[in-house]
């Protein structure tokens, strides 16, 4: 039987429902799917990967980011949100994004991601046409959503325009096996009733995610009740928004009605806890959220409030933030953690055939060398994989089928070229 690329001897961490494990296996892939997953496979391939002492899993899903925010990493560090956002990131949006800022970011974006484990992520921010054509250059999963906002964005005067590409894009991209598309309006403050319902209805038109900000701050929370007379995700509610198609990024201020409303909607969340912290704006409720049956995912949001995109760092911090706060060394295990940056973070982004391993599954795979000091001796691998792994500890990197990256080389763009562009136009960036 034949298979395009079969790799041997590895240890198998499926994700599956049963968390099942296979010290031992070989794992074929045929066109973008699972064929075998065996202690001997019968499968020839055109490409074999001996992996003795490495792990396959699934690649990590990064559930909320802004990608070509990469090109403001470190720009302005250490202040509250509203005067990061207002004195800082704003204007140099408006100044300067365009198409090639776009392509150039999510470029960067795009190769630091998978050279840290991340095979698929869920963007929000302009210019998504540009970020497109990036993304399947290098051969990254995207979710894509177009800031949809009721000012004035960098490339639309208004929400009609915004949504109107949202649908030309949809044509454009409908079938494609690794660009998907997400109808984004900005926030709940950003984007007024009627803007948020048109969302909804072209979302629920196109069968789309719907991906957007949700009670990030105390001063989203205030604005929001003094606009429409309750917080935002009752106002959300109140307008018939929340539903499973929902991901709500942050969800940090919620009173405990709130949380009981995006339980009973099936609304899905994406955890910033890196960002969270170095923005200081609280706490989230994630463990409480989860209690409650709501599924979870992590994102890191955009590389100018985490610093960067490494869903390992990630998850470490996630797992060390609750215990910290609860006093509970037992809460947000190892396996907990895992989960939600690979199968419950396909379940956020709605697609089933990504996530974890097993024969039918699209072949989104990352593989992680084991044979580190820091990874030495192996105990238990899923509290290896959150408190020592990270993203440099990722070899390969496997996307729809199709190898991306090899022994920690990126195999569709010239990341040295990547690098240059990004330096070069950080001098622009510099000077705004």
């Amino acid at each position: 039987m034949d298979a395009d690329i079969v790799i041997k001897n590895c240890m198998v961490l499926t994700m599956d429902e049963n968390l099942t494990l296979h010290a031992k296996a070989d794992l074929a892939i045929k066109g973008s799917k699972i064929v075998d997953i065996s202690p001997q496979t019968k499968y020839k391939a055109k490409k074999t990967i001996e992996a003795k002492g490495k792990l396959v899993m699934p690649g990590l899903i990064n559930c909320h980011t802004h990608a070509a925010m990469v090109m403001m990493r470190g720009l302005a560090d250490d202040m509250p949100l509203e005067t990061w956002w207002r004195q800082f990131i704003f204007p140099l949006e408006k100044k300067l994004l365009d198409p090639n800022f776009i392509k150039v970011g999510v470029g960067l974006a795009a190769v630091e991601m998978i050279k840290s484990g991340t095979t698929a992520f869920n963007d929000m921010y302009f210019f998504e046409d540009a970020a497109a054509e990036v993304c399947k250059m290098i051969g990254i999963r995207a979710f894509l959503g177009e800031g949809i906002l009721d000012v004035p964005t960098p490339d639309f005067p208004g929400p009609e325009k915004a949504l109107a590409f949202v649908e030309s894009q949809h044509v454009k991209w409908k079938d494609d096996p690794i660009i998907h598309l997400t109808v984004a309006p900005h926030s709940p403050y950003a984007c007024s009733p009627e803007t948020l319902k048109k969302a909804w209805k072209l979302a629920d038109k196109l069968n789309l995610p719907i991906h957007i900000h949700v009670a990030e701050t105390e001063n989203e929370v205030a604005e929001i009740k003094q606009k429409y007379g309750a917080s935002p995700v009752e106002h959300l509610e109140n307008i018939g928004f929340l539903n499973e198609r929902v991901i709500a990024a942050h969800c940090v201020h919620l009173s405990d009605k709130e949380r009981d409303v995006l339980a009973r909607r099936k609304v899905n969340v994406a955890h910033c806890q890196e960002s969270n912290m170095k923005l200081a704006v609280g706490a989230a409720p994630i463990v409480e959220l989860m209690g409650k049956g709501v599924v979870i995912g992590l994102g890191t949001d955009g590389a100018a409030s985490n610093n960067n995109l490494d869903m390992f760092d990630e998850m470490d911090a996630v797992a060390k933030f609750h215990k910290a706060i609860r006093l509970d060394p037992t809460v947000m295990e190892a396996k907990t953690v895992l989960r939600l940056a690979t199968s419950d973070a396909a379940r956020v982004m709605q697609r089933p055939d990504i996530g974890s391993l097993s024969v039918g599954k699209t072949a989104d795979i990352i593989i992680v060398d084991l044979c580190q000091p820091h990874l030495t001796p192996l105990y238990n691998i899923y509290s290896h994989l959150v408190y020592s792994a990270g993203g440099s500890d990722v070899d390969t990197s496997i996307i729809n089928g199709k190898l991306v990256m090899e022994n920690r080389k990126i195999l569709t763009v010239d990341e040295d070229e990547i690098i240059d562009r990004a330096n070069f136009l950080a001098k622009e960036v510099r000077h705004v």
